[in-house]
């Protein structure tokens, strides 16, 4: 297998590191107030948490949008990691003072420099591969930044372990991440600046107008679309996947929360599995064929009995699904944009995204409070919403549901 372009492996290394970064820092912060507030407010804190992550990127994406068309998206990528190396700075000291408010502030402004990073980093990427590299290119960047999200979800339950809950002690190794991220950065190669004219819009609206001016091409709105209901499936099984543990099979939340690393480790396994089965092509035929796991696995998180090796089969065919769905909407959309608006179609993308990890939260607050339902209760009713929103799209696409048969065909004739 060819080697990819050497860029793309500083930016894989970036984005690792801060995914990684991100996930740590974020579950500490879950951890400390759920420790701070008592085990039958987890459900709260959890979605509380979530909402602060989420309200920066709805705040921030119209300007990085334009930024990352305007200015040289490494550039942007050195700014913002040098900024998560002093935001994690201030992080150790929240910690070490048991500040829980200054943590709400500090995740809030973690996820703001993420935001800011989101266009440039997914926007860089067309410019470091050539176009019959782009599926490949996105799989392994999707892969590791969800091997990212296993080594950041297991690092934080097992670091909190072993420094006894002080929490400030697992920051510092948060900050040294953090300045691991800053450094591959440096190694990112210079882009040029896409639209050096561009006006820096600050305020929200400027996504709508993007939106508007894509609204006509119908398979970019399925892409944004699909993409954001993906975004909220796995801000959910996040989210959700801790009161699952404590009520369905009895552990901790911090135990609890390594039941996300068998779903991030099928995340990364279907976007390997989409980009080795699209190959040089963007395959969108796939689509389907993800929606379907998408619905079979949370009925049998609801379904099965309560055995962690069937539960953790069940968690990674959820990710497996996952995977498999959201690789080629991420790659058409890279590739769909014209050049000159790439970052900021990729900023409203993510603006989309983030309204569904939003609503995720939503519906834990809902789920876990307001309405008293069960964390596996949750699941089932996603699987519901999932089918629904697949029963009314896909019809509307007739020659994405005619390749999903043919490559379905294709996968059985082979195996028989």
């Amino acid at each position: 297998m060819p080697k990819l372009p050497a860029g793309l492996s500083a930016l894989n290394a970036t984005q690792f590191l801060g995914a990684m970064n991100d996930n740590i820092l974020k579950l500490l912060i879950i951890f400390f107030l759920i420790q701070a507030q008592g085990s039958d407010r987890a459900g709260i804190v959890t979605a509380t948490t979530g909402a602060a992550f989420v309200v920066p990127f709805l705040l921030f994406s119209a300007p990085a949008g334009c930024l990352a068309d305007r200015f040289s998206k490494s550039r942007i990528t050195v700014l913002v990691k040098a900024a998560e190396v002093l935001i994690t700075s201030f992080a150790v000291l929240a910690f070490s003072l048991r500040l829980e408010t200054t943590l709400y502030l500090l995740l809030f402004l973690m996820a703001a420099q993420s935001a800011f990073f989101a266009p440039a980093k997914y926007g860089i990427i067309p410019e470091l591969a050539p176009r019959h590299e782009l599926s490949r290119a996105n799989g392994l960047i999707e892969a590791f930044t969800f091997l990212a999200i296993i080594f950041g979800t297991s690092l934080a339950s097992a670091l909190t372990q072993a420094t006894a809950n002080r929490f400030w002690l697992t920051a510092c190794f948060c900050l040294a991440v953090s300045l691991a991220g800053f450094v591959s950065s440096l190694g990112l190669p210079t882009v040029a600046a896409a639209a050096p004219q561009r006006r820096i819009r600050l305020f929200p609206t400027e996504i709508i107008r993007i939106l508007c001016q894509v609204r006509h091409d119908r398979w970019m709105l399925l892409a944004l679309t699909g993409l954001a209901w993906f975004w909220l499936v796995g801000a959910f099984a996040q989210l959700n996947l801790i009161g699952y543990g404590i009520q369905r099979l009895g552990l901790s939340e911090v135990h609890s929360n390594y039941l996300f690393l068998a779903s991030a480790l099928g995340i990364a396994a279907g976007a390997l599995l989409a980009a080795r089965i699209s190959g040089r092509r963007v395959e969108l035929g796939i689509v389907p064929l993800g929606a379907i796991g998408l619905v079979v696995a949370p009925l049998l998180l609801q379904l099965l009995p309560p055995s962690l090796p069937l539960v953790v089969t069940a968690i990674v065919l959820f990710g497996l699904s996952a995977g498999i769905f959201s690789l080629p909407l991420q790659t058409f959309i890279q590739l769909r944009a014209h050049k000159d608006l790439r970052g900021e179609i990729l900023a409203a993308s993510s603006f989309v995204n983030w309204v569904g990890i939003l609503l995720a939260a939503v519906l834990t607050f809902l789920f876990s409070g307001p309405l008293k339902l069960s964390a596996a209760q949750g699941f089932s009713f996603l699987a519901l919403l999932t089918l629904l929103a697949g029963a009314v799209t896909l019809p509307a696409f007739p020659a994405m549901t005619c390749r999903s048969r043919q490559l379905l065909r294709s996968w059985l004739k082979d195996r028989s």
